[in-house]
Order: C-alpha cells, then structure tokens, then sequence
C-alpha cells in the first residue's frame, strides 16, 4: 500500500465537491477539493495526490490536455475521471460504489518505481 493516501477532487460545483469528500474521506484517506484545475496546479503548495479525481467537464477544455497537465505536475498520480452519473440522485449510488472501488484498488495497488 502507499504511504500517502491522498485524494484530489476536481469539480466546478460546491454541492458535489462536499459529497466527494464526506463519500471518500475515510480515517486512512485525506480528500481534497478544488473547483478548478488551473486553481490546483497555480497552488504551489497543494500536496501531491495519489489519485486526482477529475469532472468529465475538464476534459477537452479550451483544447487543454487537462489530464497531461496534471500528471506532469504530479507523475505518480493516478488521474481518473469522474464517472457518469454522480449528478443524477437516480444514479448517484451505483456511480459512488464504482467511484470508491476504483480509488481503493488504486490506493491499494502497489507503488509505481520512481
């Protein structure tokens, strides 16, 4: 497992940045959020998330290769975009379960060599 169990949630709405942390803090998980990308990468002391959580509104932006940006700031981050559905109160769950599995397997996955 990892030393640093660190999330970063990228969404532009206040109300699913506050689900995302209370659904993926956990007492061995620090959940961070920021409603912007440019915001997170001009913050020089952001810490460097193992998974950085990205709104599919972020992809394609201005022709911006967002996911490429993050990672070259942070490389042994995992970027994974937020699944279809955490904005439908009729899809929500299923998409929170994926959501949580998909962090824990990488969270729980063995480190990347340096």
């Amino acid at each position: 497992m990892k030393d640093s169990r660190i999330v970063t949630a990228l969404h532009p709405n206040s109300t699913m940045r506050i689900l995302l942390r209370s659904m993926l803090q956990d007492p061995g998980r620090t959940v961070i959020t920021d409603h912007s990308w440019t915001d997170l990468l001009a913050d020089s002391d952001a810490p460097a998330p193992d998974v950085l959580l990205l709104d599919p509104s972020f992809i394609g932006q201005d022709d911006v290769d967002v996911p490429s940006l993050l990672h070259e700031r942070w490389p042994h981050a995992e970027v994974v975009v937020l699944p279809p559905g955490l904005d439908d109160d009729a899809l929500r769950r299923d998409a929170m379960i994926r959501l949580l599995r998909t962090v824990d397997d990488l969270l729980n996955e063995p480190a990347r060599p340096g």
